[in-house]
């Protein structure tokens, strides 16, 4: 039987998963989902949703267009995407790639290849991961099962040092990112999320900087949705 303290630490693990999905959920192309899921009311009052949940009470369209214009156009855009960060970046990027396939794998995940989806480095898609490994952990450790929760401990500590943990603060700093209302505080939130989870397991990722490219205006990347369903 779990204890108090256990109760209270997989309740914690279960509050932090459901961050990093809404994270997730943020980070994404806007869908109607999100402002289906913004229109609650505590959600509505969030100090990092707050503006996008106003950003979407009308409709996504608005918030469609702020997110080509700051993420996918041109020289002037901020990558959201992990392989496009660190001077290495393209040198890297397929074994990078083939790195985070094996992590979603051995936990039985997968894109969804029924619909347009991320790429496997989208900072949605490993948001979503992350909350998922939470999830895990949180109902393994309330099964009693300390053996699984222990590996799921350690791939969590892992996909922060090797993917998650390295480039989402490169991403809010940006000075285009910070000045956008909306996901200027989403992304601020984000980091702040992503550094907490290293601080508390004690993880010190290398920092990936984001250096411009220099691809044309009308290179655009956008309008594609997140999924990771279970794959049997």
């Amino acid at each position: 039987m779990a204890t108090e303290l256990d109760l209270a630490t997989i309740e914690a693990t279960s509050a932090r998963a459901r961050d990093f999905l809404l994270a997730s959920l943020a980070t994404a192309y806007p869908q109607p989902e999100l402002a289906e899921t913004l229109a609650t009311p505590s959600l509505r009052d969030h100090d990092a949703l707050g503006a996008m949940a106003a950003a979407v009470a009308d409709g996504v369209e608005p918030l469609q267009q702020v997110y080509v214009d700051l993420f996918d156009r041109g020289k002037g855009r901020v990558s959201l995407y992990e392989t496009e960060h660190g001077r290495m970046r393209g040198l890297s990027k397929g074994h990078d790639l083939a790195d985070l396939a094996g992590f979603y794998a051995a936990f039985g995940l997968a894109l969804d290849t029924t619909e347009l989806h991320e790429m496997l480095d989208h900072v949605a898609v490993e948001l979503e991961f992350y909350g998922v490994l939470l999830l895990k952990q949180a109902i393994l450790s309330q099964d009693g099962d300390g053996e699984g929760a222990a590996v799921v401990l350690d791939a969590r500590r892992k996909f922060l040092t090797d993917h998650l943990g390295s480039f989402v603060a490169a991403i809010a700093a940006q000075p285009a990112v910070r000045a956008e209302p909306a996901y200027g505080r989403v992304l601020a939130w984000c980091a702040d999320l992503v550094a907490e989870e290293c601080t508390s397991l004690a993880v010190r990722p290398a920092p990936l900087d984001f250096f411009p490219d220099l691809r044309e205006p009308d290179d655009v990347e956008c309008g594609k949705h997140v999924r990771l369903p279970v794959v049997d």
